[in-house]
């Protein structure tokens, strides 16, 4: 299978640590969360510039706005976002993404598919937002990435998946997954917690020296959704290849 846009583009975490670390002077890194409605941005600026780090959440962003007597593709994004994006990635210096990665209790479902479909929408547009030289990361916190990499049971079969889903306010549940439906300003708040827990998973910070030790490899990086399982979801047969259900 070849490869594609979208997977030559996705990086380890700890790659987007060594490329912030590297342009800390003159680069940021910005954070995205992709909800079925939004995206959430926010930006980081390496721990080492700011006395107290803290991400910085931007204004979300409307995927699907629709202009009057203008219709697009259903699986593109707004074109506007898309001017929008590229102007926020010039006017900050963006480096590199990480993107959140809506693991629920362990599964990857619908929004993980809806993610890619939006990154994937973005790169067939725009040759200035996601690159290879301006590469993502797929960010999921700690308590998602420990439930997903539990070991088998003695037959094989992923523990996760017996586990029954626990409510949470604000989400739906489907045969298949968990959908956030967020606020424009709660979005863009979620970027910014996923990018504060890759920093503070990637160095260590001391505000009061105002010091960060070079990135170190987290075990983190070892829950890293393979550039192959991408490349099945761009292929043309199915929108949605079961490594995501």
């Amino acid at each position: 299978m070849m490869a594609t846009k979208l997977s030559n583009a996705l990086v380890a975490p700890a790659k987007v640590a060594n490329i912030l670390d590297w342009r800390k002077s003159v680069g940021v890194v910005m954070g995205l969360d992709i909800t079925r409605e939004r995206i959430g941005v926010a930006v980081s600026e390496h721990p080492e510039q700011r006395y107290e780090h803290k991400s910085i959440p931007l204004h979300s962003m409307s995927l699907h706005q629709e202009k009057e007597g203008v219709q697009g593709k259903k699986s593109q994004v707004n074109i506007d976002l898309i001017s929008e994006l590229e102007a926020v990635v010039r006017q900050h210096r963006v480096c590199a993404f990480v993107v959140n990665w809506p693991v629920h209790e362990g599964r990857m479902g619908e929004q993980c598919g809806k993610v890619l479909q939006v990154l994937d929408s973005i790169m067939d547009q725009s040759n200035c937002v996601v690159t290879r030289k301006r590469p993502f990361t797929l960010w999921c916190n700690d308590k998602n990435a420990s439930l997903a990499t539990l070991p088998p049971d003695e037959w094989g079969r992923a523990p996760v998946f017996a586990r029954s889903p626990e409510y949470s306010p604000g989400m739906k549940f489907s045969s298949k997954t968990v959908i956030r439906e967020e606020e424009s300003a709660i979005s863009s708040v979620e970027a910014a917690n996923v990018l504060d827990e890759w920093v503070k998973n990637h160095w260590e910070i001391d505000n009061r020296m105002g010091l960060a030790t070079a990135p170190k490899k987290t075990k983190s990086d070892t829950f890293f959704f393979s550039t192959h399982s991408v490349d099945e979801y761009n292929s043309d047969n199915a929108c949605l290849q079961a490594a995501l259900l």
